[in-house]
């Protein structure tokens, strides 16, 4: 098997901490038989309760699992232990054919990756007839967002004028009710940022400022809409990206969008709820480019995430990215896992240079919410009121947004020395993902999203 996977980096895949421990207790030999590997993939029966075991599969180079288990998990605990059996003893997998179990699914997952809509041929009038059909769709929708947000300006009007001290004895379902005249305008990206509005008028204290900062992202990004045709393309493509407009992945894949080839570190990963959507956010850093990109996951209940990334490993690919003026936000056109690279790539060696940086990428796009950070020669330390800051070789230091106990992990990791960190710096604070030292990875617990 040329694909070899740690035991670290195969349990970042365990959908949960059970599944994980049972995966442990199963990777043993006893419990295994047919065990075999080709180049591509690696497979075994684990015996469960039932009178047939099961039949499992893992393509390491997606990496991609299959289980005959009745597991809603996924992977599920055969997979996980399987592929823990081949890390900690890869002789006891011998080279072979698979057997047709394991072959029919490889191939139908070939298929899958290859498999293109055949393109009916359209004359010219239908081309025609398309086009014009889509346009017409579009300015329909830019019609409807204008309308709501001409609205939304009124309301913002409104609050501000009688002051934001009234809104705090204002119902959810204030701002709940107006989120949705959002979404019915076609605006979810506006409805989103006025939901954050509740949330932050929740707290028991310092909502005042942000609130306002809030609001006046939302007021610059609909004062921005309203002189759409005056923009660049690039902006033009930020301001409706912000309001909600999806980019086509077929168009950004076909040629529409930036590709870059890289070997591209999964330098950090977290995932949370969002409108019942399980949300993966896979942060990605090429080594020679030095350019950072953003990868969604999506998933419903407890389906596999679309993109399945292990974070600490480097896959060599080419990735996509969506239109705008600073261009974060990217799909995977290909990829392949090369685990053997040792994780290291360049970032930014001060804080002055990460704070120039933010500032740069924000008079780009105004609105933006967070910007990765990757700082080098960085130690970790706890002040004396409790807070914890990473401070650089200058003595200047950023406040980060981190976990008590990941604080002390993250300071045992650095034994006091400098280290490499990543994380998403919001304005305010920066909340740590991962750190490396010495050519290894820890990925770090990030806060409640």
């Amino acid at each position: 098997m040329s694909i070899a996977y740690t035991a670290e980096q195969i349990l970042e895949l365990a959908p949960d901490s059970s599944a994980a421990k049972a995966g442990r207790d199963l990777a043993i030999a006893s419990k295994w038989k047919n065990l075999g590997q080709n180049e591509q993939s690696i497979w075994g029966e684990c015996q469960g309760s039932g009178a047939k075991p099961y039949q499992t599969r893992a393509d390491l180079t997606g990496p991609a699992f299959k289980c005959s288990c009745p597991s809603r998990k996924f992977p599920c605990k055969h997979s996980l232990a399987l592929a823990l059996l081949c890390s900690a003893n890869g002789a006891l997998f011998e080279e072979k054919e698979p057997p047709a179990w394991v072959s029919e699914w490889l191939t139908s997952r070939g298929a899958k990756k290859k498999k293109e809509t055949p393109e009916v041929e359209k004359s010219p009038e239908q081309l025609e007839e398309s086009q014009l059909a889509k346009d017409k769709r579009k300015q329909d929708r830019l019609s409807r967002v204008q309308a709501g947000i001409e609205e939304l300006d009124l309301f913002i009007g409104d609050l501000m004028r009688q002051g934001i001290g009234t809104v705090k004895k204002q119902p959810f379902a204030f701002w709940k009710s107006r989120a949705a005249r959002l979404v019915d305008a076609q605006a979810p990206g506006l409805a989103r940022l006025v939901s954050e509005c509740a949330e932050i008028i929740a707290r028991s204290s310092d909502w005042e400022d942000a609130l306002i900062d809030k609001l006046a992202t939302i007021n610059l990004i609909c004062r921005a809409f309203l002189k759409l045709d005056e923009l660049s393309s690039e902006l033009k493509a930020d301001v409706l990206t912000a309001i909600g407009f999806n980019q086509s992945q077929e168009e950004l894949l076909s040629g529409a969008g930036t590709c870059i080839e890289d070997l591209w570190l999964v330098v950090g990963q977290y995932s949370y709820t969002q409108d019942r959507l399980r949300v993966q956010r896979n942060w990605l850093w090429g080594k020679n480019s030095g350019h950072s990109a953003l990868v969604l996951g999506f998933a419903h209940g407890t389906a596999p995430f679309d993109t399945m990334l292990i974070p600490g490993l480097f896959y060599r690919g080419e990735l996509v990215f969506y239109q705008g003026s600073l261009p974060q936000r990217a799909l995977i056109k290909s990829k392949c896992s090369e685990p053997a690279v040792p994780p290291f790539v360049s970032g930014l060696t001060s804080v002055a240079e990460a704070l120039g940086s933010y500032a740069s990428d924000l008079a780009k796009t105004p609105w933006l919410d967070t910007v990765p950070f990757l700082m080098q020669e960085v130690i970790p330390l706890k002040a004396t009121d409790g807070k914890w800051w990473i401070v650089d070789q200058a003595k200047n230091a950023l406040p980060l947004l981190v976990k008590e106990d990941t604080g002390w992990q993250l300071l045992s990791y650095s034994g006091g020395l400098s280290l490499s960190l990543f994380g998403e710096w919001d304005g305010t604070t920066l909340k740590p993902l991962s750190a490396m030292r010495d050519g290894n990875y820890l990925r770090l617990q990030t806060v409640e999203v």
